[in-house]
């Protein structure tokens, strides 16, 4: 589905779009990173500083590992041997990685789909890639690389042959996405949701719609916009566009993309579409309403980027889901829903509410963790989170975390929720403990958790 294949660039004009100093490079290198796990033969290995490790020390390393160029910083402090090392020197080596994607996405000729959202956002990027593999190569951000490291990494691995490129932008703090975005340049973006993830660092809901809307910002007049006709802040999402905004909606039939449930447990809907009357159905085999409202933005998009419906549909067939969303295996007789790459309070509501509705010959066993990022809002989010639990009643709830011992489990107990079927822990090690001897033959669990709660975990100490 997804070509993604290492480019060949010429070695002297990738130092140029840099800006840096060039030494003793070849004439080519093939492949782009920044970690020497991943170094192959005849690459340019990127130097970065991070908080806890600096790239520079692997430099040498990344040398004998096979890499014919180097991209660092004119402030390292070089050993000896490195004379003779070809090497491109820059003040920056992110900013420099950044501006070297640039150039190469601008000589590009794929049409570029720009994703984000407080929630959803890999989901509707796979299925928006899957969809889009019906018209014709794709290329697509590996897993969830969507930062100011992996959006670059990932738009140095379009080629001439790549007819749609589908990159999903990410933020955690103000700021991120215009930087992204001017990276980028999408013709057409979308946005999965605006919820309460990060808000830690935004303050209000209202805030994080102002950042999600500087991909929109990014649009040319001849691009669109893609939204839910529900979503959260709407008005002021569509404002941001200089572009046609293009709406998906499963509640208001004179939207663009007008999608009409047909089987929510396996993600099938019916599908209209206004401009031509169309009908087509579609399943992506996830349950929820949520992921019906994910595959119904993810079509508007292929639409508008030219893929034809019968097509998309076929290409829809091929989508394959990055690990830990919705992975539903078997350990023992017991169901597990492994949900647990992140949260955040709009992704855990609809994933709790999907896992109740589920086929089920046992209990319903929750597992749920913190969800992290929410700053001054921790409290009354996770209160929030316990009202739903009581209103959804699952059979028992293994709560992990200090907030979610603290807080969901107190509001669900306050609204009726009976103290006896709540456990609280401090870990995913102590979950699992409290798993054992308490799970059965029948039964089905659920994790879910922020990413930082590592509640995977549960499964490597969780014995039967």
């Amino acid at each position: 589905m997804s070509n993604g294949q290492p480019q060949v660039f010429d070695a002297a004009e990738f130092a140029a779009w840099t800006g840096g100093d060039a030494q003793a490079l070849p004439e080519t290198f093939r492949g782009v990173t920044q970690d020497t796990r991943q170094v192959t033969p005849g690459c340019l290995y990127v130097a970065l500083r991070g908080e806890r490790f600096d790239g520079h020390d692997f430099v040498a390393q990344a040398f004998q590992k096979g890499a014919v160029a180097a991209l660092v910083e004119k402030a390292w402090r070089a050993p000896e041997e490195a004379v003779g090392w070809p090497l491109i020197r820059v003040s920056d080596t992110r900013r420099a990685l950044a501006e070297a994607a640039r150039a190469w996405r601008l000589r590009q000729t794929a049409r570029i789909v720009g994703i984000t959202g407080s929630s959803g956002k890999t989901t509707v990027k796979e299925m928006t890639a899957a969809l889009c593999s019906g018209g014709g190569p794709v290329c697509a951000t590996r897993g969830n690389l969507n930062n100011e490291i992996g959006l670059p990494l990932s738009l140095l691995t379009l080629g001439a042959e790549t007819v749609y490129g589908i990159f999903e932008v990410g933020t955690n703090h103000p700021g991120e996405i215009a930087a992204l975005a001017e990276v980028l340049r999408p013709e057409i973006a979308l946005i999965s949701s605006i919820g309460c993830a990060h808000i830690e660092h935004f303050g209000s809901q209202e805030a994080i719609a102002l950042e999600k809307g500087d991909l929109l910002r990014a649009l040319p007049h001849s691009g669109a916009a893609v939204l839910c006709r529900e979503t959260a802040c709407f008005e002021r999402l569509a404002a941001c566009s200089a572009a046609p905004v293009v709406t998906a909606s499963l509640v208001t039939r004179e939207a663009d993309y007008y999608g009409e449930p047909v089987d929510l447990s396996v993600g099938r809907m019916r599908v209209s579409e206004r401009a031509t009357g169309e009908q087509i159905e579609l399943c992506c085999g996830l349950p929820g309403e949520h992921n019906a409202s994910n595959l119904l933005l993810a079509f508007a998009a292929a639409r508008t980027a030219g893929v034809p419906a019968a097509a998309a549909a076929e290409g829809l067939a091929r989508m394959v889901l990055p690990g830990m969303r919705w992975a539903v295996s078997e350990r023992g007789g017991v169901t597990v829903v492994n949900d647990a790459y992140n949260a955040n309070p709009q992704s855990m509501r609809a994933v709790l509410s999907t896992f109740m509705q589920m086929p089920c010959g046992g209990r319903r066993i929750a597992v749920l963790g913190d969800m992290l990022e929410l700053g001054a809002h921790a409290e009354s989010l996770h209160r929030e989170l316990g009202r739903v639990v009581a209103a959804l009643a699952p059979d028992e709830v293994i709560g992990v975390g200090q907030d979610t011992s603290r807080y969901v489990a107190d509001e669900a107990v306050k609204c009726g929720y009976p103290a006896v079927r709540v456990t609280c822990c401090a870990d995913a090690a102590a979950a699992a403990a409290a798993m054992r001897g308490r799970v059965r033959t029948g039964d089905s669990v659920l994790l879910k958790a922020s990413r930082g709660m590592r509640l995977e975990q549960v499964l490597d100490a969780w014995t039967l």
